[in-house]
Parts: structure tokens; C-alpha cells; sequence
């Protein structure tokens, strides 16, 4: 049997926690875009990454279990999911009362209890038999008093993918800088509640605009270069790309769980999702009546209607979306008039917010970086990156 290690040196919260979430996908493109993905992990690899500060008996407490078990499995923290205990809980329960609901909680599995956030506090593990909602139901009753206050974690069972890097401070302070990469499945529902659109989901969620959204459209463009004569080149695809990135900025737990079943769902590369542009892409002239709306003339008729440049997404004042396709488009009395396939639309009171473009995409990479700058009951940052899919072959 394995012998698992306790890790009890919590984080810096000042510098936050970063959870990377990991898939593996095989992405087999043609020269005209047309993709198969597969996706080779049943869920994603999960590492964690903090900076531990750690002073006095703490310090040496940490670097004798370090010692022992750095190339061991450790029992890790779940430290955004952490739970302070609202009320004493006596020696002798079997119960614990906390909301488990997008916490990292399973039947069979374990919960740290702590009097507080350090080495040296009075800390014990318990085994999980039961779980509700609002409940965790233990396998043998608990041997201590908890007072309220006292923090509770699910525990998962961990490894340190190098050796954690320290920092002498002085000669009794000591910062670390650790990784663990979680030893077993990373079950998680992957059922998210999205607005479907021509059978795949959409995502309503709108990019934080805290940061500068970056965008290009990316050719897929064959050279070929005998260094003497003028280069030869080949737009294999026909048509560009479109690539964009796209940030989440949570500020509650039912936010983060919502935004994790997104990603579970996406899984990696592997499957695509209707993302809208985020940018005004035609400005109307009038409201919308029926299946046609005139726009500001910007050039779109000489384009014309082209897979991957012909979906909408249209937002109303009162948060209304409609979701359409592009079937027309002509000049009329100096407007470009968009005809829209679909039920008809009457916008009614209601104004226009934005008319975007949208495209069927997936994520660009198989790797997730979730900044937690507090637990996850509070801040944490996500960032993702989409390209484009040919949605005609999806």
C-alpha cells in the first residue's frame, strides 16, 4: 500500500494559487482545414501550483517531512475549495454541515480538518462515507473538538513534479515554491447548461474586458522556396481562420462550477462550441421586423456569404439573444440589407445592443491555466484561446 504524506504548508494567499488543467487531444488537420480530433485522457491532468511561506518550528516540521516524502505521494489540500466551520462541531459527530455543491468532495474520499492556516495547528483526516448538498457524512466518528473557524479541504492524493525550490529568508523563514500534479481521475460533470445553436452549444459568457482581447485570421498557407526563384504560395484552405482569445473573470462559486463543466466539456481541443466575436460587426440602421435587418454599408455584400463568416449572433437591450445564419445579403437605398434565415424576429421596444459575428470553434491549446487569487468562493482568472472549425464538415 502506498504511504501517503500530509501536506500542511499552506499557501501565500498574496500570490495566489494556479491550477493548470491539462488534456491530451490529437488533432489530424487536412491542407483544407477539415479536422478529426481525439481526445486520449478521460479527463484532464491537474496541477497546482503556490509559494508556501513557512517560519520558525513550522519551517522545520515542513523540511523533515520534506526529507522524507519528496518523492512520495502526499495528501494534498484542495486549498480554493477550503470551508470554514460556522459552528463548533463536538468529539463524537459523524457529520459535518457544508455546502459541497462545486467543491472537490467524492464518496470515499478524504477531508482535512485545521484550527487554522499553519503547519503548526492541530489537524486530523477523515473518511468520507456519505455526502448531500449541504452535508458530509464521515466513516468513524471525529476524536477532537473543532471550534468554529476551524478549516475543512477535501484531500486529494498528490505528487510534486520536481523538488519544491527554497528560499532562505533568514536563518528561520523559508519560502517554497511547489507543483503537484494530482495522482488519480479528475471526475467532473461536463454537462453545462448552454443555448444550443445548429447542434452545437454557445457561449454567452462575455470576455473580461480588463484585458486586451487579441485576434488574427490564420491561412493555411503551403510555400514553396527554391532560394533562387520568386516563392510560390498556396492557400490550401481557401479562407482564413479566425483566432481570438477569450478571459473569464469569476467572482462566486456557482460561476467557477459553471465555468469548469464548460471546460470539462470542451475537453482540450477536442470538441467545438459557436463563440460570438465580441465586437460590434454591423451597426443597424432600424429594428428588426420579420427576418431582414438593414446595417450601415461595410463592405459585406462584396464579400458575400462565406461558411465561416455567415452566423450572428444579435443582443437585445433586455438580454434577449437570438442566434441566426445569413442567407442574403443585397444593397438597398445605400444600406446592406441581411436576410436572416429562422424564426422571424421582432425586436419590438426592445433595441439593438450588437449584431457579431460568430464562429464555430475550439480551443487552440490542450492546456488551462485557472488563476485563484482567493478561494473559490471569491476571485480567480481563466484565460483560453479559440481557432476556428470549417462548421459546414462538423
Amino acid at each position: 500500500m502506498t504511504t501517503l504524506f500530509p501536506w500542511l504548508a499552506d499557501p501565500d494567499w498574496s500570490r495566489g494559487v494556479t491550477e493548470t488543467l491539462e488534456w491530451k487531444t490529437d488533432v489530424l488537420q487536412s491542407p483544407t482545414g477539415a479536422e478529426q480530433r481525439i481526445s486520449r485522457r478521460l479527463s484532464p491532468r491537474r496541477t497546482f501550483e503556490f509559494t508556501a511561506m513557512l517560519y520558525d518550528t513550522a519551517r522545520q516540521r515542513f523540511e523533515h517531512m520534506l526529507w522524507q516524502g519528496c518523492a512520495g505521494t502526499w495528501t494534498m489540500p484542495v486549498y480554493p475549495d477550503v470551508y470554514a466551520l460556522p459552528a463548533a462541531v463536538s468529539s463524537g459527530a459523524t457529520e459535518l454541515s457544508i455546502p459541497t455543491a462545486g467543491r472537490d468532495f467524492s464518496v470515499g474520499g478524504t477531508v482535512l480538518l485545521k484550527t487554522a492556516e499553519s503547519t503548526d495547528a492541530t489537524s486530523r483526516m477523515a473518511t468520507i462515507a456519505g455526502m448531500t448538498g449541504d452535508a458530509l457524512q464521515l466513516v468513524s466518528p471525529l476524536t477532537d473538538n473543532w471550534p468554529a473557524g476551524s478549516l475543512m479541504y477535501p484531500v486529494r492524493p498528490a505528487v510534486l513534479t520536481e523538488p519544491p525550490s527554497l528560499s532562505r529568508l533568514t536563518d528561520t523563514a523559508t519560502t517554497a515554491q511547489v507543483r503537484f500534479r494530482i495522482a488519480e481521475h479528475n471526475a467532473f460533470s461536463d454537462a453545462p447548461v448552454l443555448t444550443q445553436y445548429r447542434g452545437h452549444p454557445v457561449l454567452e459568457s462575455e470576455t473580461d474586458w480588463g484585458e486586451s482581447v487579441s485576434g488574427s485570421y490564420q491561412p493555411l498557407v503551403r510555400e514553396l522556396d527554391n532560394s533562387s526563384g520568386i516563392p510560390y504560395r498556396l492557400d490550401t484552405a481557401g479562407r482564413p481562420f479566425w483566432r481570438q482569445t477569450h478571459s473569464w473573470f469569476t467572482t462566486n462559486r456557482p460561476a467557477q462550477t459553471t465555468l469548469r463543466q464548460l471546460l470539462w466539456y470542451l475537453r482540450g481541443r477536442q470538441r467545438p462550441i459557436w463563440v460570438p466575436g465580441q465586437t460590434l460587426d454591423f451597426f443597424p440602421t432600424s429594428g428588426i421586423s420579420g427576418n431582414y435587418v438593414d446595417v450601415v454599408e461595410a463592405g459585406f455584400t462584396e464579400l458575400g456569404i462565406r461558411p465561416g463568416r455567415r452566423d450572428v449572433c444579435i443582443l437585445l437591450a433586455d438580454g434577449t439573444r437570438h442566434y441566426r445564419r445569413i442567407a442574403a445579403v443585397s444593397l438597398v437605398s445605400g444600406a446592406e440589407r441581411l436576410v436572416l434565415d429562422g424564426d422571424a424576429i421582432n425586436t419590438g421596444s426592445h433595441p439593438i445592443v450588437s449584431v457579431s459575428l460568430m464562429t464555430l470553434a475550439r480551443q487552440d491549446a490542450d492546456s488551462v491555466s485557472w488563476e485563484h487569487a482567493t478561494d473559490a468562493d471569491g476571485v480567480a482568472r481563466v484565460a483560453t484561446t479559440f481557432t476556428g472549425v470549417r462548421d459546414e464538415l462538423e
